[in-house]
């Protein structure tokens, strides 16, 4: 089954590729989290969140901003960047994109508040992030972490971005159509195993509203907006301890 979207043929993703290909990045997140976060620590002495971005961005999120690209261009996509935004959904957001966007931003702020609030009465030991990932107000001899942080956020957006919301996505929508967003936060859910039930608590909101934003607005700049806005702003506001 093939759907052509502006001279690209995408082809339908279904069940069991969709596990595969959100399956093998899981399996670089619990190797990255588990083995190679504390090995790089403990042989550089590195702060475990430097550790972390290290490993995170060069064992899972760069690989997944080339695997985007390697995978585009076995559609038999051309280097073109009209070819290469419509492929990927990154032509200029509509009004109506932002709208949605602003919305969904809201929506994973009120949710995630309210679960903070809640979790740590339903669940013993609660903490909203694994340690490794521990982010407290940065002093001026550590502001160099932010240069480390900047390109794991970077590669994080991109490669999310680009091979799940943008080579991954349209081709579930033709095997799952009104209900992708479902199943694509369901796969997406599960890459975040590794870093414990907590996170996933918290997780749980973003992975879902901006899986639904996405499927509204057929724009992977929902995604990169909600993302930005998230998780840059987040790390931003406590490095510079706006909030704790």
């Amino acid at each position: 089954m093939k759907l052509t979207l502006n001279q690209t043929a995408v082809q339908a993703m279904g069940l069991w590729e969709s596990l595969i290909f959100f399956g093998i990045p899981t399996l670089m997140l619990y190797t990255a989290t588990h083995w190679a976060v504390p090995a790089l620590n403990r042989a550089t002495k590195l702060p475990m969140i430097v550790s972390w971005f290290v490993c995170g961005g060069l064992l899972i999120f760069l690989p997944l901003s080339v695997a985007a690209l390697v995978f585009y261009r076995l559609e038999g996509n051309p280097w073109h960047l009209t070819a290469f935004l419509d492929r990927f959904r990154l032509s200029s957001p509509s009004w109506r994109t932002l709208l949605w966007t602003v919305l969904g931003v809201l929506g994973i702020g009120i949710m995630t508040s309210g679960i903070v609030a809640a979790a740590p009465v339903v669940i013993p030991d609660f903490s909203p992030q694994p340690s490794f990932m521990s982010v407290t107000p940065l002093g001026e001899s550590d502001r160099w972490i932010l240069f480390a942080w900047m390109p794991l956020f970077l590669f994080n957006i991109l490669g999310e971005a680009l091979f799940w919301r943008g080579y991954i996505f349209p081709r579930q929508e033709l095997a799952f159509g009104t209900h992708t967003w479902l199943v694509h936060g369901l796969c997406w859910w599960m890459f975040h195993i590794p870093l414990g039930m907590s996170l996933l608590v918290i997780l749980t909101p973003i992975i879902f509203i901006t899986s639904f934003v996405v499927q509204r607005t057929k724009s992977t700049w929902s995604d990169i907006i909600i993302h930005t806005l998230i998780n840059g702003l987040g790390f931003l506001l406590v490095a510079f301890g706006v909030v704790h």
